[in-house]
């Protein structure tokens, strides 16, 4: 038995779940939320062609938008699939949102740190991550 759990909206209809759970509560970020990216190895990478390196970076732009929408597409079939089935999407309050929002800035320090500790940009990625969320409101 399951009290909760916490994943995109596809998995109301892709995993079945909408036919479970009576209830789904959106959080925009203080919730889930993914970034999808494909790496290569830097040396690998450099020793390829300029050519070549032109032709994945192409294919790159190109998919971005493609598995962007993908995605949109299939969050939004979950949602009407839940929907019919009488699941009840919850929206935060604003006040309720901030609590959430509070709760999980330890968690975002955490990764903030590590980042931090591998030489990376933890805080220009979480900036990011929380002005794309907050547009998407």
């Amino acid at each position: 038995m399951v009290d909760g759990s916490m994943a995109p909206p596809e998995s109301l209809e892709g995993w079945k779940w909408g036919e479970v759970v009576k209830y789904t509560t959106e959080s925009f970020g203080a919730g889930y939320s993914t970034g999808f990216f494909v790496a290569m190895n830097k040396e690998k990478w450099n020793a390829l062609p300029a050519e070549v390196q032109k032709t994945i970076e192409g294919i790159n732009k190109e998919w971005i938008d493609k598995t962007g929408n993908s995605w949109d597409e299939i969050e939004k079939s979950g949602k009407e699939f839940t929907k019919k089935l009488g699941n009840k999407i919850i929206s935060l309050s604003a006040e309720e949102h901030t609590r959430w929002e509070e709760a999980v800035k330890p968690i975002l320090q955490d990764y903030v740190n590590a980042m931090k500790a591998k030489a990376l940009p933890g805080e220009e990625a979480l900036a990011f991550c929380r002005q794309t969320l907050k547009q998407m409101k």
